[in-house]
């Protein structure tokens, strides 16, 4: 089972939307980064036809270890075309499509980062597609994660 690690980042605010990472899932060997989209109550109805009358693209996340070790080309449905090792594990930063959803309100959506992160700054970058543009980013404890890691419960082996 994860443990829920609290972040609370706003990666950005404007008229229209609010985009923010709240947590951290973290398991033993990895972690999910949640990213939260709401949309301003009053102009809802205006954006979500403005949404869907041209194509919403999808977010990229990547993510920037303290070691300098980089990941995430954008989001990946599995670990096809990463390096690995002659165990199967990759090699460098993975960062996969976690899914998502959402309605009239906002959306919600999310990335699985392998491995955990070395102690120090955990850079997390997000390129948001409309109604938002621009890359922003946070900045997470990595001894955080590598801490809530230890409490994460393997649940199948």
């Amino acid at each position: 089972m994860p443990v829920t690690l609290v972040v609370d980042a706003l990666l950005d605010q404007g008229e229209d939307a609010v985009w923010f990472i709240p947590t951290l899932d973290v398991f033993p060997n990895g972690f999910r980064v949640n990213v939260v989209l709401l949309l301003n109550p009053h102009k809802q109805q205006d954006i979500q036809t403005r949404i869907h009358r041209g194509p919403m693209g999808m977010m990229r996340i990547g993510v920037r270890f303290a070691d300098g070790r980089v990941g995430g080309q954008g989001l990946h449905y599995g670990p096809h075309g990463v390096p690995k090792d002659g165990e199967g594990l990759p090699t460098e930063p993975f960062v996969g499509f976690g899914g998502g959803g959402g309605g009239s309100g906002g959306w919600h959506f999310s990335a699985w980062v392998y491995p955990l992160p070395p102690d120090g700054p955990l850079e997390i970058f997000v390129a948001l597609p409309a109604p938002a543009s621009g890359e922003f980013s946070a900045v997470v404890d990595g001894s955080a994660v590598r801490t809530a890691a230890t409490r994460a419960r393997v649940i199948w082996t």
